[in-house]
């Protein structure tokens, strides 16, 4: 389920559940169209949480572009899994769609 943890004015974050495929994007779509539908024009999606992206999670973010754009909004990603970025990157989305790569936790201490 996409979750928002913060909404002011037009501008609302939201975290992304493990996993955006073909079982949960459908779910997905009704939500964030319903935000956008209420209001929402920048659209921040928090992938902290999110390990696994398909075709489908694809689809669903470029709708999602495509349709705040279409209302002068925009979509950011941050917080996106190394594995996620290069799949962005590859299909060139980076270049439209914000797309913030997660920092890796620090080492911890040695003995």
């Amino acid at each position: 389920m996409l979750h928002v943890t913060t909404r002011t004015g037009d501008r609302v974050t939201a975290a992304l559940p493990e996993d955006v495929d073909l079982h949960t994007a459908p779910l997905l779509r009704a939500v964030g169209a319903r935000m956008i539908d209420e209001g929402c024009r920048h659209l921040v999606l928090d992938a902290s949480k999110s390990r696994f992206l398909d075709s489908s999670g694809v689809t669903l973010l470029i709708h999602w572009y495509q349709r705040l754009t279409r209302l002068d909004g925009t979509l950011s990603l941050t917080e996106v899994n190394a594995n996620v970025y290069d799949l962005l990157h590859r299909l060139g989305l980076d270049t439209v769609i914000t797309t913030t790569l997660r920092t890796p936790a620090p080492d911890p201490p040695g003995p």
